[in-house]
Order: structure tokens, then sequence, then C-alpha cells
């Protein structure tokens, strides 16, 4: 007979992220509920420990529960830890980093209204703020499970990085820098991402390629004014790199990998919390923001037209 298991999740709670989930198209929603709602919660470090968990709770055995995390990842949900220069006891082997359940809810909450009875949508926006509370006991304020020293170098979804910038913008308000090679970023659903950045108390430098849409540049530009300020490289410097320096806060460095599959790329980077880090982050993000050019025709063009 194993050990019996304490766990402070409740089969509510995986039903509130199942209904989450479902609304937000992640494959096997009903397996992802169980294992980031575990993952939030008690937080285990090894997959054992996960298991136990799971079966008791829903009778979810190993390939399912896998399976789960799998989708998770795939959707920008959790991150996967590839290195910390913290103790090994302080991550474990089963190392995920999950987005903030916070971040999760303002981004589906609207289009659950919709879905759900009333007395349904009360109860889990009542109990949002006990999943925060494991969350931050468990993670940290930053989602990276350090305090203010050390960094971890993690593979991640391109959602679960602006998961995690959002969370942490929806508690600090913080000055956002971001530096972002590539197209994808003005696509379905980046933007959506974006724009509630933007619709925060929040202001905004974005460092784009010259092939980024202007269109769309022009639109954030009118709707948001001075809350972003947007410049761009005339070539490919910026490459694939990605640079998220959040006030005083963190910061992230990030490149692009080889795709594991055709739907998301991966890219693998590390966040710092360190003070003297984040400073050597933000002069390089200075540095190439001097370099780049503002975006003066976007500009002119605007105020041509609110004239």
């Amino acid at each position: 007979m194993g050990s019996e298991i304490n766990s402070n999740v409740k089969l509510d709670y995986v039903q509130d992220f199942e209904m989450m989930f479902e609304r937000m198209k992640v494959n096997r929603p009903r397996e992802a509920a169980v294992y980031y709602t575990i993952l939030v919660v008690d937080s285990p470090k090894e997959f054992s420990e996960f298991l136990k968990i799971a079966e008791e709770l829903a009778n979810l055995t190993r390939r399912p529960l896998e399976t789960g995390r799998t989708s998770l990842f795939k959707a920008g949900i959790i991150a996967k830890v590839l290195f910390s220069n913290e103790s090994e006891e302080d991550f474990g082997r089963e190392s995920y980093l999950p987005v903030h359940p916070q971040a999760l809810w303002e981004d589906i909450k609207l289009d659950l209204k919709n879905f759900i009875a009333e007395d349904t949508y009360k109860s889990i926006e009542n109990r949002i703020t006990n999943y925060t509370d494991f969350y931050v006991q468990n993670y940290e304020k930053y989602g990276i499970k350090l305090k203010r020293h050390g960094n971890v170098t993690i593979q991640y979804n391109g959602k679960w990085i602006l998961y995690n910038v959002l969370s942490n913008c929806l508690m600090k308000n913080n000055h956002l820098k971001m530096q972002i090679g590539g197209e994808r970023f003005f696509n379905e659903p980046f933007l959506k991402y974006f724009k509630k950045f933007l619709e925060l108390d929040t202001t905004v430098q974005l460092i784009v390629d010259a092939k980024a849409n202007t269109d769309i540049i022009k639109n954030l530009k009118k709707n948001y004014g001075d809350k972003l300020d947007i410049r761009y490289f005339t070539d490919d410097v910026s490459g694939t790199m990605r640079n998220f320096v959040f006030g005083k806060e963190m910061a992230v460095n990030g490149i692009k990998i080889l795709h594991e599959n055709h739907n998301e790329p991966s890219y693998v980077g590390t966040a710092y919390v360190k003070v003297e880090d984040i400073e050597i982050l933000d002069d390089k993000f200075n540095s190439l923001w001097d370099m780049a050019k503002p975006l003066k025709k976007i500009n002119t063009e605007i105020k041509e037209e609110n004239n």
C-alpha cells in the first residue's frame, strides 16, 4: 500500500479549469485541468506525486496525465525548466512553471460568461483568489519560483511569456519593454494579449522588424496613443531574439528554437529577477532602442487623419 497523499486540490478546482480550458480550445481539457490544478495548488516535485493525486482525485492514469501536461505546454500554459542556479530541491525533477491563474481568467472570463450559468461564473470568480494565493505561495510573485536573486532557464511557447508578462503587469503596472522578431506577434492570439497590456495602466516600448504589419501598428498607435512607442530596424538586426523587461521587477531574454511540431514555435529563454541582471538587459534594450528608427510615417499619417 502506498502512503496517503496530502493534497489541497479539490474536484471543484479541476472543474473550474476544465471549463476554462474547453473555451480556450486546449486539447484534452480534463486531463490538462487535472495536471494544471495539481501544479498550481500542490506544486509537487516528482511526477509520481502528481500521479497519486490524479488517481485519487480523478481516476487518471499515467498516460492521460502526461497527455494533459503536453497539451498545457503546447497551449502556452506551462513552461519547462531546463536549468536553474537554485538548488535541485527548489524545483525537483518535474519542473514546470504554470502561468498565473489570474492571467488565464482575464483572458477567458468574457467568453466564459456567455457560456456558463451566472452562479457558476460567480463561483469560479470567487475561487480565483484561492488559486492566486496557492500560486504566489508556490511560485513567488514573478511566477518563476525565485525571489530577488538567481535566474531560471526555461523552454516555452510564445503564449506562455505573454501570459507571464501580463500577470506581472496586472500586479505591478510596470513599464514594459519588448523586442520582437518576426511577424507572428501581430497575429492572433498574440495581438489580443498585447492589447491587454495597453489597456492596463502601463506604457510599452516595442522594437519590431521592418517587415511587421504597419496597418496593425497604425491602428494600435491610433487607439492607444502615448501608451505605445514603437521603433523598428530596417533589416533583420533583431533576428530571433526576444527581450522583455518589466520595470525593475523582472527581465526575460529568449531565442526561437526548431519546431517540435507544426503548431507553435518553442523558445528557450532565461528569466532574471536580480536587479543587477535586469539593469544589464535594460541597458542592452536601450542601446537597441537608440539604434532603431521611429515610425515617423505612421505617426504623421495619424496626425493628418486627426486634423
